[in-house]
């Protein structure tokens, strides 16, 4: 399922030819009150924000609730996923996904 998820995004929404870490937030038009509001406080990633309800079945699936914030290594392979939950708000700390990145792209050099 993780191979499913990581094809049909890099299909959809991911440059091949990037070489650096992306992060890809996926929200529903029905829970825009609750958007992330500290993307723009991520650096050294690419951010991709992408509409869950226009995503293919399959990736739906695979996606338990939303927002959702996932982060990929500069090869596209999936790192990490934050979700929303219950509460449908992604309730993480910014600086635990700058932290993230940070690692990823020491990692990465």
């Amino acid at each position: 399922m993780k191979n499913i998820l990581i094809l049909i995004v890099f299909l959809f929404s991911l440059n091949s030819f990037s070489q650096q870490a992306t992060l890809l937030y996926m929200n529903s038009d029905w829970n825009h009150k609750n958007d992330y509001k500290f993307l723009n406080l991520i650096k050294g990633v690419k951010i991709l924000e992408v509409d869950y309800d226009s995503q293919p079945k399959k990736f739906k699936e695979s996606i338990k609730s939303v927002p959702a914030i996932i982060l990929f290594d500069k090869n596209k392979k999936l790192k990490r996923i934050w979700h929303g939950g219950l509460s449908m708000q992604l309730v993480v700390d910014p600086k635990e996904i700058q932290k993230a990145v940070d690692e990823l792209n020491i990692r990465n050099k």
